[in-house]
Formats: C-alpha cells, sequence, structure tokens
C-alpha cells in the first residue's frame, strides 16, 4: 500500500507540472500573439537582415626600388542588391540608371561581345574569352521555341536577345542594347540573393546623390565604397597587366575543374587579376573579403549595419624591374623606330647577367592602362600595330647573325675548330654551288672566328655549319634555352630551335613544307640564325646573359619579392633559378666574348654606336630576312665587357640591319650606368639598392 500512495503522490506531482508549463506556454503565445502581437509583427517587417561580403584590397605592386606602380584608390559604386531590386520592371529602371550613369560621366558595366552604338557588330573574334562566354551563355537559350543561333549576324542577334529578356518593342534598338548588355552582364555574375552586382564603379558624388533622392524608384541600388586600381606610371603595361571582375567562368575554371574558390577567400563579384602580373601573382595579390550584416526595413532602408568578420588586404609584390630603365627602354624603343617609317614595331628586354631578373622589357608600340576602359576598343581594333601583343615574349624573330656566337660555340667546343682556324671568304659559298649561291656581305678573305663575329662572316659560319650539322646545331640551341619556354611568369611563346627534329615536328601540322635538307641549304643557313630559327627577344636576352656569365641559364624572373600588406613581413623572397649550367670551356667563351667586343670597336659592324662608348661593350648585330619584306633588325650586348652585370636584345620588325636599333640598347646602358638618376646608380652598389 505504501509503494502505491508513492507512486499516485508522484503522478499527481507530474501531472501538476506539465499543467503549469502547459499554462506558462499558453500564457506566452497569448502574449505574444494577442496582447504584443502587432508590435512584434512591426518589428520583424522592420529587420530584414543580410550578410554582404566586404572586399578586401589588392596588395600593391611596386618596382626593384620601392616606387609605386599600381597600389588602391577608394572610389564609390554603384550595387544592386537582389533582394531588394524590383524584378517586374527591371528593364524600365536598368534603362533609367544607365541614363543618370552616363549623364554624370560614368561608364557602365557591360561584357556583352556586340558594339554598343549601331550599326551593331560584334567586337571579340572566335577565340577569345569573351566570345567563348558568349557562347557558353547562348547554349540552351531559346526564343519563341526555338534555340538562338549563335550564328546569327550581330543585329539579329540584339533583336533575339531583345525577345529574350522581354525588352519593350517600343524601345529604339539603343535603349534596347543598353538593357540586353546589362541583363547579361546579370547573368555573368549570377546575379542572386547570394550575389549583388556591381553596375558602376567609380561614381561621382552628384550621381550618388540622385540616387538617394531617388531611393523609391531604384529600391535595391545602393552606394558602397570600393577599391580601384590606380596607376603610378603610364610605362610596363604588359609586365603589370590589368584586373577585371570575376565571372561564372573564372569562378568554376574553363574546364570545369579550376578556377577561384570560397576557400580562397573569393567572391563572385572580385576584381582579379586577367593578365600580367596581376594575372601570374593574383595569389599573393588578392585578399581575403570580410562581411558585414546588414537590417533594413521593409522599403529597403538600412536601420543597421553590423561590422563582422574584417577584410584582409592582400599582399605587396615587388617586381624586378628597374622604373626609370623602363622609362628609357620604351621611351628609346618608340623613338627609334618611329624614325624608321618601314618598322613596324619591336621589343626590347634587359635582364641581370648573374641572377635572371628581368630589369626592364618594352613592346612597341604599346598602351597606356590609365586609359584601358577609354581607349581598349582602338587598340584592340588596330590591326596593324596591335599594341595589345606583348611582342618581348610572345613574338618569335628569326635571330640573323646575332645567332652565330652560338655556332661558333658549338664548333670550338665539339673541336671542329680553334682559335686559329681561317676559313676563306670571297663572298660566295660555294661547296653546294650545284643547287644554289649562298652569298656573304663582304669579301673577308681568310679569317678566322674573331674576325668572322666581327665582321659577321656568313661564309665562315656557312662551313662551320655544315661541319657541325643539323642534330648537333639543335643539341646547342636547346642548351641555351632557344625553342622552350623561359619559365618567366608572363605569357610567352617557345619559339623554334631549327634543327632535323624540329622540322619533323612541323611537318606534322604543315605537310607541305619540305623535308629537312642535309647537306645543303636547311644546315648551313640554320648555322647563320636563319631557317626555322624563330626566337623571342626575351629568349635572346637571356641567351646573351649566359654568354656574358660564363654558362649560367637563369629562369628569368619579373618578381623579386612578396611583402605582407604593411611591408614588415617577407611572404617569398625570389631566388635564382638555374635551369641548366651549360659546359663551356674558359677558352671558347673568351674568343667568342672577344669576338662580340670587337663587333662595337672602330672597326665592327656597331662602331657607329660604340665605339667612342665609355663602357667596354660586347655586342653581336643581325639582320634577318623576312621572305622578301624589308628585313627585320635585330642586336644583343652585353655590358660591361670586363665585368658583365647587364644583358639586353633589341628586335625591330622591318627595321632592316642591326646596327640600326643598336642605339636602342645604348639608351638602355645610358641609364643604366647613370650617375645622376634617381636611384643614384653608380654611386651606390646596386646589389645594395635592392628592397630588401
Amino acid at each position: 500500500m505504501d509503494n502505491k500512495a508513492k507512486l499516485l503522490r508522484r503522478l499527481i506531482a507530474m501531472v501538476g507540472v506539465l499543467m503549469l508549463l502547459a499554462g506558462i506556454s499558453a500564457a506566452g503565445l497569448f502574449s505574444l500573439q494577442v496582447v504584443n502581437g502587432e508590435e512584434y509583427r512591426e518589428q520583424a517587417t522592420n529587420r530584414l537582415t543580410s550578410s554582404m561580403p566586404v572586399a578586401a584590397s589588392r596588395g600593391e605592386i611596386v618596382d626593384r626600388y620601392g616606387r609605386a606602380l599600381v597600389t588602391n584608390q577608394s572610389v564609390y559604386s554603384l550595387r544592386i542588391d537582389y533582394s531588394y531590386w524590383d524584378k517586374t520592371n527591371q528593364n524600365a529602371n536598368i534603362l533609367s540608371l544607365v541614363g543618370l550613369i552616363r549623364e554624370s560621366g560614368s561608364e557602365e558595366v557591360d561584357s556583352l561581345p556586340i558594339s554598343r552604338q549601331e550599326p551593331f557588330t560584334y567586337t571579340s573574334d572566335a577565340e577569345s574569352k569573351e566570345w567563348k562566354a558568349f557562347l557558353d551563355f547562348l547554349d540552351g537559350k531559346k526564343v519563341d521555341g526555338k534555340e538562338i543561333d549563335p550564328n546569327l549576324p550581330a543585329p539579329d542577334m540584339i533583336q533575339a536577345l531583345r525577345k529574350y529578356y522581354k525588352v519593350d518593342d517600343a524601345l529604339s534598338d539603343g535603349n534596347g542594347r543598353i538593357i540586353v548588355g546589362i541583363r547579361y552582364e546579370m547573368q555573368r555574375h549570377e546575379f542572386s540573393t547570394y550575389n549583388s552586382f556591381i553596375i558602376a564603379s567609380d561614381v561621382s558624388i552628384d550621381l550618388i546623390t540622385q540616387i538617394k533622392e531617388r531611393h523609391h524608384e531604384f529600391a535595391g541600388v545602393n552606394v558602397e565604397t570600393e577599391s580601384i586600381r590606380k596607376y603610378g606610371t603610364t610605362y610596363a603595361a604588359h609586365i603589370l597587366g590589368r584586373v577585371g571582375p570575376m565571372y561564372k567562368e573564372d569562378w568554376e575554371g574553363e574546364d570545369g575543374k579550376g578556377g577561384y574558390n570560397k576557400k580562397e577567400g573569393y567572391q563572385m563579384n572580385d576584381e582579379v587579376g586577367k593578365q600580367g602580373a596581376e594575372y601570374s601573382f593574383e595569389k599573393y595579390l588578392h585578399g581575403v573579403s570580410g562581411t558585414r550584416s546588414i537590417e533594413t526595413d521593409i522599403t529597403g532602408t538600412v536601420t543597421n549595419v553590423a561590422e563582422g568578420k574584417k577584410p584582409q588586404p592582400g599582399n605587396n609584390c615587388i617586381l624586378t624591374i628597374d622604373l626609370d630603365l623602363q622609362k628609357a627602354l620604351e621611351d628609346s624603343l618608340a623613338r627609334e623606330l618611329s624614325k624608321n617609317p618601314d618598322a613596324k614595331g619591336g621589343a626590347a628586354v634587359a635582364i641581370d647577367v648573374n641572377s635572371g631578373q628581368v630589369l626592364a622589357m618594352g613592346s612597341y608600340p604599346t598602351f597606356d592602362l590609365t586609359q584601358w576602359n577609354e581607349m581598349y576598343d582602338v587598340w584592340k581594333n588596330d590591326k596593324e600595330g596591335t599594341p595589345l601583343y606583348n611582342r618581348a615574349t610572345l613574338g618569335s624573330y628569326a635571330p640573323g647573325s646575332t645567332y652565330k656566337p652560338l655556332t661558333a660555340i658549338a664548333g670550338l667546343e665539339e673541336g671542329l675548330i680553334t682559335g686559329e682556324t681561317l676559313i676563306d671568304c670571297q663572298h660566295y659559298y660555294t661547296r653546294f654551288e650545284q643547287s644554289r649561291t649562298y652569298t656573304c656581305m663582304g669579301r673577308h678573305g681568310p679569317s678566322n672566328v674573331l674576325r668572322a663575329i666581327q665582321k659577321s662572316c656568313n661564309v665562315f659560319f656557312y662551313e662551320l655549319g655544315h661541319q657541325l650539322g643539323g642534330e648537333k646545331l639543335e643539341e646547342w640551341e636547346h642548351l641555351f634555352g632557344f625553342g622552350e619556354k623561359t619559365g618567366i611568369e608572363l605569357s610567352e611563346n617557345p619559339g623554334s630551335a631549327s634543327g632535323p627534329a624540329n622540322r619533323k615536328r612541323m611537318l606534322e601540322s604543315l605537310p607541305t613544307l619540305n623535308s629537312w635538307q642535309e647537306p645543303g641549304g636547311d644546315v648551313i643557313t640554320t648555322a647563320i640564325g636563319q631557317c626555322d630559327n624563330a626566337f623571342t627577344p626575351l629568349q635572346l636576352a637571356n641567351y646573351t646573359a649566359t654568354i656574358a656569365n660564363g654558362g649560367t641559364l637563369y629562369r628569368p624572373t619579373i618578381l623579386r619579392s612578396v611583402k605582407t600588406y604593411d611591408y614588415t613581413g617577407t611572404v617569398k623572397a625570389e631566388k635564382p633559378d638555374i635551369i641548366r649550367q651549360i659546359d663551356i670551356s674558359d677558352q671558347t667563351l673568351a674568343l667568342v666574348r672577344e669576338g662580340m667586343a670587337e663587333v662595337t670597336d672602330d672597326q665592327g659592324t656597331a662602331a657607329a654606336t660604340f665605339a667612342n662608348y665609355p663602357i667596354k661593350v660586347a655586342g653581336k648585330s643581325g639582320t634577318a630576312q623576312t621572305g622578301g619584306q624589308k628585313d627585320n633588325a635585330v642586336f644583343i650586348a652585353y655590358a660591361p665587357f670586363e665585368d658583365p652585370q647587364i644583358a639586353v636584345a633589341v628586335v625591330g620588325e622591318k627595321a632592316g640591319h642591326g646596327s640600326s636599333i643598336a642605339p636602342i640598347a645604348r639608351d638602355i646602358f645610358d641609364a643604366y650606368f647613370a650617375k645622376d638618376n634617381s636611384a643614384n646608380v653608380g654611386t651606390v652598389p646596386r646589389e645594395n639598392m635592392l628592397l630588401k
């Protein structure tokens, strides 16, 4: 009985507790829904919270002495937030918003590869990233039940897109183009609840004022502060490159695998490197975005902003470039080549002989990154000058007689000649006179290797090339890095190293070519820098540096080091990277270097430029045939002869003889060895001036 009584009392107690809790809950619900329901309902309505990314500043890019090349500038931008954007009337709102943006002097974001003005034309070629992105966008898109044909003429494509985006038929073609351009851009950015859309950057205060005054008309359009790239120089455009908005294809990667992702600190609207150092050093330069919580009322008015995770700025990249030297190089290229009415363009590279660091590198014609938005269409459509093309790393040219030091090294090292070996030049090379006549520029008589390099005697090197053979020449070409990429951090062309193996590869894609002819014309013209030889100016500069430093082939680099955002710590310190050590005897090097030194004395082919120069320079001029057109001019040099520090290569398209562009090399040496420039070069050891 006692146990039953105890159980009954416990049961009654539990029921009592449950009833008490139910009563408290009921009272709370009554208070929430009936007594204070209206108040809580109003609070919920007025407090809509969303989390937004806060962009991080990119790291700076400076030259080797810390001079600013690319920094950041804070500007105002217009951001459209999906949650509050009027999607029903968005076409009309886009048109009104773009009208205000243009009236204020700013420009909307629009990458649709169709001209913005009538008559409509396509603005991207089939191989461009913009066109490939457009084709991906069109895939599966339908109008009137049919997929949009990607081969439509541009005006018809605009009409198809107008239908796809339900643009009012009453609007003009120009206004319709505005709307489809922005709608296309929104889709590329994957505009959604999770991704806002920046419609215009670097907008004026007047525009911001108008947007705020008309905020009911432009619900979801907000102002934010962002960093844009600011250029401290108009030089080095091909080296520095540019940034641009990240699109869906960047996020996923072109092959659906790589690309950027959240783990690397990216948001869909981030600016990312597209070309040059901005692209190559993206992993250092990009920061990690922060977050902030934004409370708004039902009208979209911000009622509270709560900072969350702070953004982390990117690291700073110190390049190997000397801005003063870069300026001298580009100015001289433009000045000297513009004097020649036949010259079509050119490039020059200056490289540190003992490290592979690129001190300056320029391509002519060039462009100004500070005018990218205004002038891009003009530069892109300049098919003759092609200023956007980096000839220094992408252009490949027959080296002409600048190749002859390589043939000399190969002949000496293979034991086919010595410094005393004489080959008689009577203007004609008669070994293969049954097939065709091979000539020299002069009649040099019995010549040793020194005289042959100084006078650039074709007959001497024809004969030496015949003795070496194509396979051996090709072997030595590759030892000096020809026919393969140098490994620099920029886009580059591997070029072509002439020889039987290379010709066999060429025949696979060009079966109409002749097979390699040896003995005969192919091997002997290879020996004087013609035939299939095609090298970049960067490769030529690195080859010259390798001769100067005794046979060490370095991987060229434009990166000196990477510093933390406040420059207090080192993230990466670049060290010289040796590709290979070429086994060349001291005797061979001495002979070839002396021959190159005689090129610049009062009897050499570059005497007019260097005979009275205060610093002894070793060089070699070249005149490269271009199939019956005006010859290309090539010149290589290093200095000082006794203690090499800097090597230079210059190419002038259709500029004639190599001696005609030797003044460009002289101007580079002038700037490098000057005692009165801003870096005090000459009074302070250069190695002590490097930014630590």
